[in-house]
C-alpha cells in the first residue's frame, strides 16, 4: 500500500522487509523510524487497512471536556484519548485501536469506538491536554510522595536545631578556647582532606587491577540478545538554548547501533525556547525522534524536565543524554547486556565519560584529568566496595520500573542524578558501571567553566543536606562502609573544596610565628601539619590523575596533572559560589553553553547536509 502511494520506491521495500525480520517489529514501525514513512502516513495506511476511520488531530483536535486528568495514567498505558461524541457515545482515538478498545472495554464495562491517529499526534495532544497536570507531577510528586528525599526544603527543622546548638557551643567556647577550637578544627578539616586523597589513591588499584563487575564484562562475554528480542529503549535528552550543537547530536544518535524501531527517543525542550525547537524541526528527523516541549514554569530545571517527559517513556530502559553528547555507538546494547546479566536490584548502570577536544587549552586539559581519575578510577573503585555513587547525569542507564518507583528526579535538585543514586541505594537498589564511553564537549571558557561547576558542586550540597536529615537511619540503609563513602564522597569533596585554601593561609600564619617545628604550641608544628597536608593530599591525587590518563592513552596529559594544585584553587571558587547561591538562589539552574570549543565547527561540517534515510543497522 506505501509503494502504491508513491511513499517510497518499490526498490526499499525488500530492504524494509529485511529489516522487520530481523528487528522483530512491525513493518510500520520500522518504516517510520528508518525515515521511510511519516507516522501520518502509517496511520492513514493502517486505517485503510483495517477499515477504521483515520483521525488528523491537528485539524480535528479532542473534545477538551472530555478528557480526564484523573484518568491520564490510563490514557497514557493504553496509547488513547478521548476525541469526540458521535450519536450519544464517546469515540476514542488511539495508534493501536485493538489493543486500545480492549483497554477501553475493560475500563468502561462495554465497548467503544475507536479510530485511528498517529502516535506522534496522540502524544502531542496528550502533552497538550494535560501540560497542567504533567506540570504539577514534574514539579511536585517528589515532594508528596517521599518529602524527606526533596531538595524543595533546604533545613529541615532538626537540622536547624543542630546546627544552631552548635553553633552557640562554639560562639561560647571561643572566647576561653579559641586556640584549641581552631587547631582542632584545622586537624579535623586536614584529616578528611588527606582521607580523600587516599581514596583516589587507592582507586588507583582497585579501578585498575581489581577484577571487573561483572556488569562491567557482561557485553564482551555474552554480548545482547538477537535483535528480535531487544526491549524497546528510550533516550531522553533534555534541552534548553542548543540550537547550535543539534546536528551533531541527531547525527550521534543516529549512529546509536541498535534497531530504529526500538528507539523511542524524546527530544525534551522548553516551551521559552522557541529556537532551539525550529531548529530541530528544521533538520527534518524521522518520526521515533518525538519533541516534548515543557511549559515555562518554575523551577525551570533539566529534572523538572524529565519528569515531565518520563510519563511518555515506552522503553524497559532509559538513558539520559546531554545535548553535546556524542555516545559509543554499542553503548545501549552494552547496557543491556549489564542489566541482563546483574540481578533485580541493579537500578542503574553509568556509561564512562571524557571529552573530544580534551587537548583544546589548559582548562579543558585539566578538566579531562579530573574525569577520568573519577569516571575512570573512583566510581568503579566505589561500585567494587560495594558503595553507593553520585551518578554523573549524563549517559545514566535506567530500569525504567525502578526510575518511577524511586520518585524520579528531584526537581529542586540542581544535581539531580548525583541524589538519584543515593535514593536508589537507600530503597535497596545498586548502579554498576559498563566500560563504555560517551564524548562531550569540554568547557573552554572560565566563566562557563565557573557557572557549571558552581552548579555542580551546588547539587552536591543540596543532596548532602537532603540525605543527613536523619544520618542514623542513612547509616543503617547504608551500611558502615556505605555510609563512610557518602560521607567522604559527598560531604568530603564538597568540604575541601570550600576549605584547603585555608591550609595555604593556616601554614603561611603559623609560620610567621616563628615556632620550633616539633611545638604545635606556638604554632610551627601545626604549619609542618598543614603542608604536610597539601603535600600528601596534592601528591597522591596528582598519582591517580596520572595513572587515569595513562590507561585512557591521554599520554600528553602525565605533565599536565602536576597543574591541578592551580586547578583545584579554581575549583574552591566555585565552591564558594555554590555555597553564596545555595543561600541565595538554592534552585537557579545556571545554564552551561556549549558549542563553543574550536572543535564544534568540524564536528558541524561533518554531520551538515546528512539527510536521513533507512538507517544502515
Amino acid at each position: 500500500m506505501a509503494v502504491a502511494d508513491g511513499l517510497f520506491p518499490k526498490e526499499m521495500l525488500a530492504a524494509a522487509l529485511d529489516r522487520q525480520k530481523r528487528w522483530g517489529s512491525q513493518l510500520g514501525t520500522v518504516l517510520v523510524s528508518t525515515g521511510a514513512v511519516r507516522a501520518a502516513d502509517v496511520a492513514r495506511l493502517y486505517g485503510r487497512q483495517r477499515g477504521v476511520p483515520v483521525v488528523d488531530l491537528v485539524r480535528e483536535p479532542p473534545d477538551p471536556s472530555l478528557a480526564d486528568p484523573e484518568a491520564l495514567n490510563f490514557y497514557l498505558k493504553a496509547g488513547c484519548l478521548p476525541w469526540r461524541r458521535r450519536a450519544g457515545e464517546t469515540v476514542y482515538v488511539a495508534s493501536d485501536p485493538d489493543a486500545a478498545r480492549a483497554a477501553i472495554a475493560e475500563r468502561e464495562g462495554r465497548h467503544l469506538p475507536v479510530f485511528v491517529t498517529s502516535q506522534r499526534d496522540l502524544r502531542r495532544a496528550l502533552t497538550r491536554d494535560f501540560s497542567t497536570t504533567l506540570t504539577d507531577r514534574a514539579t511536585f510528586d517528589l515532594m508528596r510522595r517521599m518529602p524527606e528525599s526533596s531538595a524543595a526544603r533546604r533545613l529541615a527543622p532538626s537540622q536547624i536545631r543542630v546546627l544552631a546548638l552548635l553553633a552557640a557551643l562554639l560562639l561560647a567556647a571561643l572566647p576561653f578556647l579559641a586556640s584549641t577550637v581552631l587547631t582542632a578544627a584545622n586537624i579535623g578539616l586536614g584529616l578528611v582532606f588527606i582521607a580523600l586523597a587516599t581514596l583516589r589513591y587507592v582507586s588507583i588499584f582497585v579501578g585498575l587491577t581489581s577484577p571487573p563487575s561483572k556488569e562491567e564484562t557482561a557485553y564482551a562475554n555474552y554480548g545482547t540478545p538477537p535483535d528480535t528480542d531487544l526491549p524497546v529503549y528510550t533516550v531522553m535528552v533534555p534541552l534548553f538554548r542548543e540550537a547550535r550543537v543539534l546536528p551533531i547530536l541527531a547525527q550521534a544518535l543516529r549512529e546509536i547501533d541498535y534497531p530504529a524501531s526500538k528507539l523511542d527517543i524524546k527530544l525534551i525542550f522548553e516551551a521559552s525556547d522557541p529556537e532551539t525547537l525550529e531548529a530541530a524541526k528544521a533538520l527534518r528527523l524521522p518520526d521515533h525522534f518525538e519533541f516534548i516541549v515543557v511549559p515555562d514554569t518554575l523551577p525551570r530545571t533539566k529534572p523538572k524536565a524529565c519528569n515531565f517527559a518520563l510519563p511518555f517513556a515506552r522503553g524497559d530502559y532509559l538513558v539520559i543524554y546531554d545535548a553535546e553528547d556524542s555516545p559509543e555507538p554499542l553503548q545501549l546494547r552494552k547496557a543491556v547486556a549489564a542489566f541482563t546479566m546483574g540481578d533485580s536490584k541493579l537500578a542503574c548502570v553509568q556509561a564512562q565519560l571524557n571529552y573530544y577536544n580534551w587537548n583544546e587549552n589548559w582548562l579543558t586539559r585539566q578538566f579531562a584529568i579530573e574525569y577520568a581519575a573519577f569516571f575512570d578510577l573512583l566510581l568503579p573503585t566505589m561500585v567494587r566496595l560495594g558503595m553507593p555513587i553520585p551518578l554523573g547525569g549524563t549517559s545514566t542507564h535506567f530500569r525504567t520500573s525502578v526510575l518511577r518507583e524511586a520518585g524520579a528526579w528531584d526537581p529542586n535538585n540542581v544535581t539531580e542524578d548525583a541524589d538519584l543514586g543515593l535514593r536508589l541505594a537507600l530503597l535497596g537498589y545498586r548502579c554498576g558501571i559498563i566500560r563504555s564511553t560517551t564524548q562531550e564537549e569540554a568547557n573552554c571558557r572560565l566563566p562557563n567553566w565557573v557557572r557549571q561547576r558552581s552548579r555542580w558542586i551546588k547539587g552536591w550540597m543540596q543532596t548532602y543536606l537532603v540525605r543527613m536529615r536523619h544520618p542514623v537511619e542513612l547509616y543503617r540503609a547504608l551500611g558502615p562502609r556505605g555510609f563512610a563513602g557518602f560521607q567522604l564522597l559527598i560531604g568530603g569533596f564538597t568540604l575541601s573544596g570550600l576549605v584547603h585554601p585555608l591550609f595555604y593561609a593556616a601554614a603561611g600564619i603559623a609560620l610567621a610565628r616563628r615556632g620550633a617545628p616539633g611545638d604545635f604550641s606556638n604554632g610551627a608544628g601545626l604549619a609542618l601539619f598543614n603542608i604536610l597536608v597539601l603535600v600528601s593530599g596534592y601528591s597522591l591525587s596528582i598519582a591517580a590523575g596520572m595513572a587515569a590518563v595513562s590507561a585512557r592513552g591521554l599520554l600528553p596529559l602525565l605533565g599536565q596533572t602536576l597543574m591541578m594544585p592551580v586547578y583545584w584553587l579554581l575549583l574552591s571558587g566555585a565552591a564558594y559560589k555554590a555555597l553564596w547561591q545555595l543561600v541565595t538562589r538554592p534552585f537557579h539552574w545556571e545554564k552551561t553553553d556549549h558549542g563553543i570549543s574550536r572543535m564544534v565547527e568540524s564536528r558541524l561540517l561533518s554531520s551538515s547536509g546528512k539527510s536521513f534515510p533507512l538507517s544502515p543497522y
